[in-house]
């Protein structure tokens, strides 16, 4: 069997969505840029300047579809972060108010306390966490209600509308996260057909800088190392996903004031 020895096997990459392959290539743009300007020629060695303007290219078609995609995309993730926030917050404040209820008043008083204890062990400190971990707290909080029995408790204490108003927030959130639904397939294609593009012509570029470092050639190593600072120091989010997985554009991993 035959072996292949091109830039494009041989070059390994850290595993890139489509939004952090952008970041990416925008931090070696930028170094290259900086190299070229300190350079007499205000350029860089012509196999090298000649992969960066295809890599250039490469970059700002990606852009082109990732941009829009996370725009819109992070204000739909958003619209559901905060319709599941208000909807634990309003059975919050609902549910407190049972709870401070004198006994005398308050014949559920023991369930409105276990159903406290049940799902706001901590408050409501679970949905300020990140988009992805806060849908599964509260995917394990209505389960809980559910196997526990506490619809029940809503019910009797007139609380069956918010029940209801979370379970819909979930069932939008799962949706807007692209968890219980995948992402539009045209979309995700045009994304990966370019985010593929990017990482071809990243490889092609490590490959000329790599070629350009020469032990007898005073600075040529100095210039290589200088020009891949950004991939030697990159830190990928996606260590377990496979690579040609992680073509969706990135979502905001924390949650947005």
């Amino acid at each position: 069997m035959s072996r292949s020895y091109t830039s494009q096997s041989l070059i390994q990459l850290p595993i890139l969505s489509a939004a952090e392959a952008a970041v990416l290539v925008t931090q070696i743009l930028t170094a290259a840029a900086a190299e070229a300007k300190a350079a007499k020629t205000k350029e860089l060695p012509p196999p090298i300047e000649r992969s960066r303007t295809r890599l250039t290219v490469a970059h700002v078609a990606l852009n082109e579809v990732v941009a829009p995609q996370i725009v819109g995309d992070t204000q739909v993730k958003r619209r559901a972060d905060r319709r599941i926030d208000g909807a634990w917050s309003a059975g919050f404040d609902w549910l407190s108010g049972w709870c401070k209820l004198p006994v005398e008043k308050n014949p559920h008083l023991d369930q409105a306390k276990a159903l406290m204890a049940l799902v706001f062990p901590d408050g409501l400190s679970f949905t300020k966490l990140p988009y992805r971990v806060e849908w599964q707290e509260s995917k394990v909080r209505l389960e809980a209600i559910a196997r526990e029995g506490h619809d029940k408790t809503f019910k009797q204490l007139g609380g069956a509308a918010f029940l209801a108003n979370i379970i819909e927030a979930q069932e939008g959130y799962g949706v807007a996260l692209h968890i219980t639904v995948p992402a539009p397939a045209e979309a995700t294609a045009e994304v990966r057909v370019r985010l593929l593009a990017v990482l071809a012509a990243v490889r092609d570029y490590v490959n000329r800088v790599a070629a350009h470092a020469e032990p007898d050639v005073p600075g040529s190593e100095e210039l290589a190392e200088a020009l891949l600072v950004p991939l030697s120091v990159w830190e990928t989010t996606h260590r377990a996903a496979a690579p040609d997985a992680a073509v969706e554009a990135a979502a905001p991993a924390d949650k947005t004031p």
